[in-house]
Parts: structure tokens; sequence; C-alpha cells
């Protein structure tokens, strides 16, 4: 889900000043697939959220655990949160 550079950085999509792992602009929704850094984050995400939120995008996050070991899951979420 994630593209990385030769320099080792990670591209996805620009919302702004923020960089999404993956953005459907045609259902205003953003993925992000979160590690176990992301708890150390919280409230950085969660200011984030309500960021995107107030610029009208939704904000589906997934634990990168359970992309790794439910793919079919991951996939049934996104789905959900794209009204299908």
């Amino acid at each position: 889900m994630r593209r990385v550079t030769a320099s080792g950085r990670h591209s996805g999509p620009l919302l702004g000043q923020y960089i999404a792992d993956l953005a459907v602009p045609s259902a205003r929704l953003v993925i992000e697939v979160d590690g176990p850094y992301h708890a150390a984050r919280a409230a950085a995400d969660a200011r984030r959220d309500r960021e995107l939120g107030r610029r009208g995008w939704r904000v589906l996050r997934l634990p990168a655990e359970l992309v790794a070991k439910d793919v079919a899951e991951a996939v049934a979420r996104v789905r959900s949160a794209l009204g299908g």
C-alpha cells in the first residue's frame, strides 16, 4: 500500500500538508495503515484526522497487523467505508 522512493522516504497521495497512505478522492476517504509506532502518535493522529474531517475527508485507520494477517477483513472494512 505504500510507495517508497529511492531515498527511502514514503511517497503517498498529498492532501494539503498531509501525506496519506491511500486516498480515494471520489469517496473523500483516506485510508491509513497504522503500525505499532502509531500508539505513541495517537494525539497527533487524532488532530490530523479532525483536520481532514474539517476538509471533508473521512479517515479509515487499519492496524498494520490486520492488513498483514487478515487481508480479507481489511478489504471488507475498506469496502464498508466506501459504502459497498
